[in-house]
């Protein structure tokens, strides 16, 4: 028989090592720059936002205040509806949780495909209906 050996191991960072913002930074950051950009594209105009994005007034104040959580679906929608870069997107995606990876990731592929090709929202709700991709 194999006699059990535990030990307890305390893992930690090094003094002085900087560490990447946790989730909750990241989260707050996102907000703070979907608001800079609702502001800056659509000039604060729900209406112009729901139409461009397909997200409502409702959602996006959800989102501005934290109440709703900010999906990668909700961040697709106002990067392509709003004609962000695919730059700018990625850092939107990143501080969502989850970074672009158009070469392993259909999805991630669609939005990147759609920042290129500057479709606007409802060419991309075609575009990932065909791929059986739901982001309703």
């Amino acid at each position: 028989m194999f006699s059990r050996i535990t030990k307890d191991i305390y893992f930690r960072p090094r003094r002085g090592i900087k560490l990447p913002p946790n989730a909750e930074e990241n989260f707050a950051a996102l907000k703070i720059k979907l608001l800079k950009l609702f502001q800056e594209h659509h000039k604060g105009d729900f209406v112009k936002l729901e139409v461009k994005c397909s997200i409502s007034e409702a959602a996006m104040r959800k989102y501005l205040k934290g109440t709703r959580k900010i999906t990668r679906e909700a961040v697709a929608k106002f990067c392509i509806g709003t004609k962000l870069s695919v730059e700018q997107s990625k850092k939107l995606f990143t501080l969502q949780g989850h970074s672009l990876e158009p070469d392993t990731q259909l999805f991630d592929a669609l939005v990147v495909n759609a920042l290129q090709d500057g479709d606007d929202i409802n060419i991309f709700f075609d575009t990932c209906k065909e791929y059986k991709i739901n982001i309703f």
